[in-house]
């Protein structure tokens, strides 16, 4: 993850090297944390058994409550210009629009407690140390007000982003003897926020955004009180709602 974030800082800092009138296009590098408030998720146990004389058969655990956490993050973006990429010029509108890459780190952690798992209806201590990554590919929209001479767009800015996103999560269970996996799956994310230039190349900014994605775990195990070793993905569907505080610069 460490490689894949260096490797797009250095090709954003190259393009811009490599073609001075970049620096007209708005590319920007950015920092933030903040805040991550999951709701309650809904687990499914799938016990696929290889013995083709038993059936298979899922166990599901309600209202497992998951610890907000504190989001860090980076992000580099793109706003397009009438001085674009190689000194093509967009129309004046393109100037609302852009894309930008943003990576995500926090922990993913359940709590000690006592779960129903249904349809045995049996009580169970759950308990889960992790921790996960996200990757988004947001396409922007952002609308400028207050301009002046140095910024002529407009210093206070607010912007939408929509797109997919990639959800990298490590889940550590207590429930079986490893109930344990790094799994990747793919979501979609929403922010929503305002962004103030502080000075013509710095601004910060606030931002709301809502993460969405269905996560799986492969693992062999013995898990629930069943008796064998059993193949045993889980599904969990996670819905997190981010507030975050960045910083930005611009080139």
């Amino acid at each position: 993850m460490k490689k894949l974030k260096t490797i797009s800082m250095i090709l954003v800092i190259a393009l811009i090297a490599a073609n001075p009138s970049l620096g007209w296009a708005e590319f920007y590098l950015g920092a933030y944390l903040g805040p991550s408030f999951p709701d309650n998720v809904n687990p499914n146990f799938e016990f696929r058994i290889s013995n083709p004389d038993i059936t298979d058969f899922t166990y599901h655990a309600k209202n497992v409550r998951v610890n907000p956490a504190i989001m860090y993050g980076a992000k580099a973006g793109y706003w397009f210009t009438r001085e674009s990429m190689c000194g093509v010029k967009f129309p004046g509108w393109l100037k609302h629009f852009g894309f930008e890459i943003d990576f995500g780190y926090q922990t993913l952690n359940w709590p000690t407690q006592s779960v129903l798992v249904t349809p045995i209806n049996q009580n169970f201590i759950l308990k889960n140390n992790g921790y996960a990554y996200s990757i988004s590919f947001l396409f922007m929209y952002r609308y400028g007000f207050l301009p002046d001479k140095e910024v002529p767009f407009g210093r206070l800015q607010p912007y939408v982003g929509i797109g997919p996103m990639v959800f990298i999560a490590n889940t550590h269970l207590n429930i079986g003897n490893d109930y344990r996996s790094t799994e990747g799956d793919l979501g979609f994310a929403v922010e929503t926020g305002v962004r103030y230039m502080v000075l013509k190349n710095v601004s910060v900014n606030l931002a709301f955004k809502f993460r969405f994605v269905e996560t799986h775990v492969d693992v062999d195990d013995v898990i629930l009180n069943v008796p064998g070793n059993h193949y045993i993905p889980m599904f969990t569907a996670y819905h997190l709602y981010d507030v975050n505080f960045g910083v930005a610069y611009h080139f």
